[in-house]
């Protein structure tokens, strides 16, 4: 009596499975990808475009801003519910500024969907207020100021804290 040897091969098996796998890996990645879009990066307050074509003008202006001004915001903390912001700007010598175009946005670091652009409602002594404005979300928040003033140009960034 002669035993067959019985031979299979899954090579082909294999190589369809890793293809196929490959496939539904690829469509994993793309679901996560459009689930989870890239948020902009919102210091510099414009589109990242124009930000990479222009960076060593605005590096340039930023130093120039940072040696002849000073700058300081009231606040770390945030309460849920109405709030509000002044920012101090004085030049080096301690006299305050009030000509200044500034513009604040809060922001979440990580979502751009709550970012709320504010204008001074108030300009006084060189304090700039903001406000009011409702916070609704606590954690982490991001103060984020662009201030024109003539051929200054200063971007600045502070962390607040909202709490219950």
């Amino acid at each position: 009596m002669a035993k067959t040897k019985s031979e299979h091969t899954y090579y082909p098996h294999v190589v369809i499975g890793m293809i196929l796998g490959c496939v539904v890996a690829c469509g994993f990645t793309i679901k996560i990808a459009l689930d989870n879009p890239v948020e902009m990066d919102t210091f510099y307050m414009e589109k990242y475009q124009k930000v990479d074509h222009s960076i060593n003008e605005i590096i340039e202006l930023q130093e120039k801003f940072n040696a002849k001004f000073d700058l300081a915001y009231s606040t770390e903390k945030f309460m849920i519910g109405e709030n509000s912001i002044t920012l101090h700007l004085t030049d080096k010598s301690g006299q305050p500024v009030n000509n200044a175009n500034v513009m604040l946005m809060l922001s979440r670091p990580d979502s751009n969907k709550e970012n709320k652009q504010l204008k001074p409602s108030h300009v006084e002594n060189g304090n700039y207020t903001f406000g009011p404005f409702e916070i609704n979300k606590p954690g982490r928040w991001q103060i984020l100021s662009k201030i024109d003033l003539g051929e200054f140009k200063g971007y600045h960034k502070n962390e607040a804290y909202a709490a219950q």
